[in-house]
């Protein structure tokens, strides 16, 4: 068995192998069970949304956006700590905190769901991504 085992649970005999597993690790092992993270069709489909975003509101309460800004927006407003960090030069922010790479399928289309739902409200149009990419 190698130093970090990992198995995708799909059958019963991926269950039984991770049972196995856990049978035979030392006491102190820890073992964690986390869902599958976001598919890269999502990940797609989220930046096509944070695109067309920021053509139709390039500033958002004053300040000059981008699409990796309206994805901290987004990813705060979806219960995620982000920190403002100054840049070298001290002419501005970024954003530091939680990734959209560790969001879960699930979490990944609530996400995207928050995005479009805003837009929706917003009477913004947004178009050109895969539907079928939300729930991936």
């Amino acid at each position: 068995m190698s130093d970090k085992p990992c198995i995708i649970l799909r059958t019963r005999q991926d269950r039984g192998r991770a049972v196995r597993w856990i049978e035979q690790a030392p006491d102190g092992t820890v073992v964690e069970f986390k869902q599958k993270g976001r598919s890269s069709d999502q990940n797609a489909a989220m930046w096509s949304i944070l695109t067309q975003i920021n053509r139709q509101r390039p500033v958002h309460n004053g300040v000059k956006m981008s699409a990796v800004l309206w994805k901290a927006v987004f990813m705060q407003a979806l219960g995620a700590e982000l920190v403002m960090l100054p840049t070298l030069e001290g002419d501005g922010l970024f954003p530091f905190g939680h990734r959209s790479s560790k969001l879960t399928v699930s979490e990944m289309g609530d996400l995207i769901e928050l995005m479009l739902a805003w837009a929706a409200t917003e009477g913004l149009t947004i178009e050109h991504f895969d539907e079928q990419a939300v729930a991936a």
